[in-house]
């Protein structure tokens, strides 16, 4: 691995007047890489459901004036890496079947020209989600698709994009833009031809990107899911967190928490990624414990699939 070389080919960055040197707080930092995270795999999933399979482990470099997390491949091979800690069979098998004849740099790659082209259209449509899908324009022999802005001008981007962007979970963008600040832009770069290009995103475009009703239905998700609560609830599990021993479940929109009664979450890792009946306790306690958590979280007894992966094999040994 030390004389692998690697290659930039895309970046998430802030910067201006309130990121001096490349010195950003860490919680701003963490939410932006979560956020970015996040993102990658939502749209490497879309390209391929094995890339939900991987662990990513996001690079971070700081230059001076701004703040930057590149995103990695290996040079002049298609098997690259966003991360080095790909499960060790699902690695290979990826690097050897390359997704028609696409490497993974380029899946990685074509992850983060999706994120910027999203960017793009939340700015020129001044709309997060519910862009008009009925009166478009097409060009490229209908490969691109152009949605219109409140003044009729249009944008293109691949179709492929746009089925993705409808299907976008709450918050999978806004929590890279959260982070904008007063001072602190967000620039997204992918490279083309030799050349970075970027599209940022200031302070007052930041409103753009943030969903009303969603922020209205977090001032307490789920009410009817109730404090000691036993419940057997249907939904896809996301991936695992080994560190807080936790899984994420994708239940109506929204990830929620959970955490088993007992023992590690790796006895649940043949269910990943599949749609699952969860049934366990609800829990609303805050650390202090004296208020009502908003978001429930779900102590798992037992988690059944309602499908089969056949990519679990690959993990097997």
């Amino acid at each position: 691995m030390t004389n692998i070389e690697y290659e930039e080919i895309g970046y998430m960055k802030f910067s201006g007047e309130a990121v001096p040197s490349g010195i950003i707080d860490a919680g701003s930092a963490g939410m932006a890489l979560v956020g970015l995270d996040e993102a990658v795999r939502f749209f490497n999933e879309k390209q391929s459901p094995e890339f939900a399979k991987a662990e990513y482990q996001i690079p971070v470099r700081t230059t001076e004036g701004s703040w930057i997390a590149w995103v990695l491949g290996i040079a002049g091979t298609g098997a690259s890496v966003f991360a080095l800690s790909y499960l060790k069979k699902a690695g290979e098998k990826m690097a050897e079947n390359d997704i028609k004849d696409v490497g993974l740099k380029d899946v990685l790659k074509k992850s983060v020209d999706a994120i910027q082209h999203l960017i793009k259209l939340v700015k020129h449509t001044k709309l997060s989600r519910g862009w008009d899908t009925k009166n478009v324009q097409w060009r490229n022999n209908n490969s691109e698709i152009g949605i219109l802005n409140a003044q009729g001008e249009p944008i293109f981007l691949p179709v492929e994009y746009l089925r993705w962007y409808l299907s976008l979970p709450p918050r999978l963008i806004s929590k890279i833009t959260g982070v904008i600040a007063q001072q602190r832009s967000l620039s997204i770069g992918v490279k083309r031809d030799g050349n970075f290009e970027e599209i940022s995103v200031n302070i007052e475009e930041k409103l753009y990107f943030v969903d009303d009703d969603i922020e209205t239905e977090e001032d307490y998700l789920f009410p009817e899911l109730k404090h000691d609560d036993v419940v057997r609830i249907e939904g896809k599990l996301t991936r695992g967190n080994a560190s807080s021993n936790s899984i994420g479940l994708e239940y109506e929109g929204h990830i929620l928490n959970c955490i088993p009664e007992q023992g590690s979450i790796r006895r649940f890792k043949p269910a990943l990624f599949l749609r699952c009946i969860v049934e366990g306790t609800i829990s609303r306690l805050t650390k202090q414990r004296m208020v009502a958590e908003k978001r429930p979280t779900i102590i798992v007894r037992n988690i059944t699939p309602l499908e089969r992966d056949d990519q679990y094999e690959l993990f097997e040994g």
